[in-house]
Formats: C-alpha cells, structure tokens, sequence
C-alpha cells in the first residue's frame, strides 16, 4: 500500500508540472529511440513522435533481448516501424528446426501524436506495439508528454499501457548538456507476459540510462535496466531522400557553332543541341505555323519539373521571331506521355521573373496520352546497359534465419520502333547460401517454392521479355510485356492505365497469363500455369506524399480479394508497405487464412551522386513466402513508368532542385 501510494504521489507530481508549465520545449537533437525501436525513454514510450519524413535504424541490447530495428515518420504525427528480436538462452530446436539457435520474432509498431506539444498544453499519442503477428511484445498505451524547467529542464512522461506493459509509467529525461541527458523511468514490465522474462527475476522496474548525441544524426544510449541489466542502444536518424554529396548543376556553354546557328536563324538546330548537352535524349524542335514545337525524353534529372525548367532556360540565348505559342511534348524514350502548352508571353513572363516557375506551371494546358506523332523516327535506341552488386535475402527458415545470394547483376534496355522494349538481365551469383527445409505449401505452388528459384549457383536470366507501351486515347496508355517477365514465370500480361484529369487519380484492369519456369533450366517451363485478373486505382496527395494503390480481383493462386499498398516519399525516398486479403477458405495449411504482406523501400542513388540521376535501388521484405494473394511480375510497371511525367507531379515537384 505505502509503494501504491509513492507512485500516486509521483503521478500526481508530475501531472502537476505537466500542467502547469508554460515553457517551450527544448529538445536535444532528435527524440530517444528506445530499445524497441520506437520513439521513447528506454523500455517505455513517449508522446514525442520521430520527425515527420525521416528514417531510423539502429540495434539494442539488454539480456536477453538482441534488436535490430527501423522506424520512419510516414505521415505528420505518425510513426511506423518494425524490429527483429532475438532472445538469448530461448533455443528453438527440434524436427526441421534444430540448428536454427536462439529464438527470433518479428514485430511492428505504430504511434500517433494526437496533440502537438505547445508552450501550454502538453503532447499527448497513442500507441500499438507488436500489433500484428505472434504479438509476444504486444501493448497498447495512451502517453502525455511535456517538457519543464521547474529546477532542472527535463521532459517527462507519464501514461498507461496494457500488454507486456502494464499499468502507469512514467520517466524523464533530464537535459544535462546540448549532447548529453540523463534518463529515469519506471517500466511496468509484466514477468508473466514477457516472452524470455518468465524465469527471470526483475529486481527493480526502475531503469536508468544515459544518452550520448555526438552528431545531429548519431545516438548512443547506456543504460541499467532490470536492478542488474547492462544494455545499449545505438540508432541513426536521417531525412529521407536528403543527397549525401553536393550536386553539380548542368549547364550548357555557348560555343562557336551555337553562335553561328543563331545567327543564321538556325534557332531550331541550337536548340536540339543545347537540349542534347543539357543530357536530354532524342530532341525534336521544329516551327508549324505560329508554333513552336519541343519534344524530348528526360534521360539525366530525377524530377520531370526540373528537367522542363532546363530545358525553358534555353529561351534566355534564343529568340523564335512569329512564335506566340509552345508546345513542348515530354516523351518516355520516344512514346509520347503529356503535352504541355505554353503561350510565348508567359515564358517570357517567367523568364523576366514576372511570374513563378510554379504560377507557369499552373497556367500551362495539358493533355495526357497525346494524339501526337514524333518527329524522330526511333528504329533503335541506344543500350541502356547497367550493372550493379545485388543482395536477395531469406530470412527466418528453420534451416537458418538469415541466409542470402549476393550477385552481380547484368542489364540491358533497349527501345526500338518507337513503342516497343526489349528487356534482359543475367544474374551472375557471388556467394549464396540459400536453401529451405521446408516443403512447398501446393502441389503446384505460386510462390512457395521461391527457395529453389534462389538457391541456383550457376548464372541466371530472370528477364528475357518484350513489352509495348502506347498511347491509345485521351489520357489512356497500354502496356503489355511477354516473355520471361520475371524469375519464376513466363507468359504475357499488362495493363491498360487511364488518368483523369491532371493525372493525380488514374484507374485501369490488367491481368497475366503465365507459366512456371523451371529452376534448374533458365529457359525450359513447366507444364502449369497460372493467371491473374484485376481492376486497378491510384491516387497521389500533395503534402505529404503518399501513393495509394489498390487492385481487386482474381490472384494467381485463385483466391480472389484486394491488395492495398501505400507508401510515403520524400524527395524521391520511398518508404511502403502492402497487404493483401484474398478468400483463403479453399487451401490448406499455412496458406489458409494467411493474408499476404510486406514492406519495401525505394532509394534514389541520387543521394550518393554529384549529379542528378533518375536511377533506383528496390528492396522488398515480406514476414513469409505464401502462394495466396500473388500476382505476377513484369520487366515495368506501366503506372510507375508514366506518373511522374503527369501535369499533377510537375506542379507538385515545381520546387525541386537538380
């Protein structure tokens, strides 16, 4: 009663201060992320949330919980994140599993700020760990945060949590030093619920740490947790999409021969040259009438606003007499995507600095999937050859929780006759050490059997395939691709894309017809296929941006459901996640009631460049390789492929920079 009665006292206390003080918070770099990855003091929460638009990752220890963890701010107010817990002294041993090792599980996590601290009020969030899956670290808490200077300048916590958590918690964290802080929580750790603590004592649930902040991005916790615990916390927080190195601008210089051209009102002629050296592919200008036509294909910038703004600056050095109107035309290689009409005075506005490359932008007319025939005949292309260090990964089989196949991978794109692609890669492996001890799930598996398709030494062709993108009408395209489109199947399938209005909404049906490839034989099918059939919905907000996607229909597998994917980007950085639930009531095993999932980031390489680069890495994770909720892969996605030339992505990215 007397120890009920302390923590009441301090509760009250500390509502007390909450209250009262009127006092802005100083915060010391970014917020403590705590040992489960989420933003907090060491085991408990706060109502701080982590920047919006920026990434974490980090590892953390104390016995007998090894972490390794990551967390973004997917939206103002609200944080994501997941981590990989492994715990010491738990084997898991036994059947197919023995030699696995310790135990390790999979969590994700979710927060939202419902209130912002103020100068008088206090943050307040709510929160959800390990909301999904085994939920062995599973709590639902409501916190209220504020920051005081009565004394010392601390934040402090206090809140209520269910779950592994359970009961009131509260904490500080004491400013000491712009880079040092001094942290105090009570924990309300239930033994019971805690998986890897039952037979453990816990002395004290109060915990102590101390937060080193050596760079505005680098974070080092020290704790003593437990009455007996030595942990660590190290974590990095950065903003997503944010270049690492200072980018070179493009400019072209005038020479000799530019000088000479305009002179001899050779303008058209300067101007497919300037554009050439400004890294823009197959330029076309030409005067109709009193029209001036532009059309080109981006092969150098990131944002399709940029690359536009470069190609305007051209207008500064060259004059077009009896021109009132210009049409410029932004091409993908050399199939026509949008068509942007400017009248001559508004350029000229814009370049005096009469109006803003914005107020241009929203001023411009547009027409989506042209009826517009380029200039250029393109019969073939020049190569697009890459080549790039590839890690897959395989994670948590019962031979083995981390096993992967690091390669060199091969590329070639090439276009030829205008609307048609030819795509190949070659995987060339390094090491790999991937192998399953565990059965596919179907007779005939989708996805199931995905091992057998990793675990090849010898090299590989995932893509050996054709694909046709055109134009069709007003603001519709179609692309099909046939051949073998991905790793584990060959066939034909597209899609046909329409976008309404300025592009921001678009909807369309697709589906595939595909058979399965043999693993050992890169070329050889099997003799089953599969097929998939849906309706397709887009959408991208303003700020912050988020793509939605949506498809509903029939999966390859032959369940029929719906598959969202959402994610968030920040110049370029894109952070997402899907989840799939498809009618499973027909299957057995581990594919019945299973609903497919994932998560998957996108890096812009321009982040490490010293020029702009429209270049991408991918990588996706997904918790367990099922055959329900599946559809087949292409060599390119026809929505993602045309997006960022629609008007709505030029006047939102208005204010990018090269």
């Amino acid at each position: 009663m007397k120890k009920f009665t302390k923590i009441r006292g301090f509760v009250l206390l500390t509502t007390l201060f909450v209250t009262l003080s009127t006092t802005k918070r100083e915060a010391l770099g970014y917020d403590i992320l705590s040992n489960f990855g989420r933003t907090g003091l060491l085991e408990i929460p706060t109502a701080y949330v982590i920047q919006d638009g920026h990434l974490a990752f980090g590892t953390s220890y104390v016995y007998p919980y090894l972490r390794f963890y990551g967390n973004v701010g997917f939206f103002p107010g609200l944080e994501l994140g997941g981590d990989i817990t492994e715990i010491r002294d738990v084997v898991v041993k036994g059947g197919i599993w023995t030699g696995y090792g310790f135990y390790k599980d999979k969590a994700f996590f979710a927060k939202y700020q419902i209130l912002p601290e103020t100068e008088k009020f206090p943050a307040i969030a709510v929160g959800w760990d390990d909301f999904h899956g085994t939920k062995l670290f599973e709590s639902k808490y409501f916190v209220i945060s504020k920051y005081i200077d009565t004394g010392i300048p601390q934040n402090v916590t206090i809140g209520y949590s269910t779950g592994v958590l359970k009961g009131p918690l509260f904490g500080s964290e004491i400013l000491l030093h712009p880079k040092f802080s001094f942290i105090t929580e009570y924990a309300p750790i239930k033994k019971s619920k805690y998986f890897g603590l039952e037979d453990k004592k816990i002395r004290s649930k109060w915990n102590f740490g101390l937060k080193w902040q050596p760079l505005s991005w680098a974070q080092f916790v020290l704790s003593y947790q437990r009455g007996k615990e030595i942990g660590l916390n190290v974590n990095v927080n950065m903003p997503m999409g944010k270049p690492w190195l200072p980018h070179k601008p493009r400019y072209f210089v005038l020479t000799k021969r530019d000088v000479y051209l305009i002179k001899h009102n050779k303008q058209t002629a300067f101007f497919e040259s300037a554009l050439k050296r400004l890294d823009f592919e197959y330029p076309a200008v030409y005067v109709k009438g009193n029209t001036l036509y532009i059309e080109y294909s981006n092969k150098g910038y990131f944002y399709e606003s940029v690359a536009l703004r470069k190609a305007l600056s051209i207008f500064r050095v060259v004059y077009f007499p009896n021109v009132k109107k210009v049409v410029i035309v932004l091409k993908e290689k050399n199939i026509p995507v949008t068509e942007i009409e400017l009248p001559g005075y508004l350029i000229n506005a814009y370049l005096k600095g009469q109006i803003t490359y914005k107020e241009l932008l929203n001023r411009a007319g547009y027409t989506i999937a042209p009826n517009y025939k380029p200039k250029i005949d393109l019969k073939l292309s020049n190569p697009q050859i890459t080549g790039a260090i590839k890690l897959r990964t395989f994670l948590n089989d019962p031979s083995g929780a981390l096993k992967y196949k690091l390669s060199y991978d091969v590329g070639v794109r090439e276009y030829f006759l205008n609307n048609f692609i030819f795509d190949a890669k070659v995987i060339l492996p390094i090491k790999n050490n991937i192998y399953s001890v565990v059965p596919p799930l179907m007779k005939h598996p989708v996805r199931s059997d995905i091992d057998k398709y990793l675990n090849n030494k010898h090299p590989d062709i995932p893509t050996l395939a054709v694909s046709y993108v055109s134009p069709i009408a007003k603001g519709t395209f179609v692309g099909v691709s046939a051949g073998y489109n991905e790793l584990m199947f060959a066939g034909v399938g597209g899609d046909v894309i329409h976008f309404f209005g300025d592009g921001r909404f678009a909807a369309g049906f697709g589906g595939d017809w595909v058979r399965k490839r043999d693993s050992e034989h890169p070329l050889r099918l099997k003799n089953y296929g599969f097929h998939d059939l849906y309706v397709s919905a887009h959408y991208v907000t303003t700020y912050p941006e988020l793509h939605f996607t949506v498809k509903a229909g029939r999966f390859l597998a032959g369940d029929k459901g719906v598959r969202f994917e959402v994610s968030r980007v920040v110049k370029g950085f894109e952070v997402g996640f899907w989840y799939t639930y498809s009618d499973t009531s027909d299957f057995t095993g581990a594919n019945k009631n299973y609903h497919d999932k994932g998560v998957f980031v996108a890096v812009p390489l321009r982040m490490f460049k010293w020029r702009d680069t429209k270049q991408v890495g991918y990588y996706s994770i997904s918790p367990w390789t099922r055959d329900v909720g599946q559809l087949a892969g292409r060599p390119l996605d026809v929505y993602r492929l045309l997006m960022d030339k629609m008007p709505f992505y030029l006047k939102d990215k208005a204010g990018a920079s090269e």
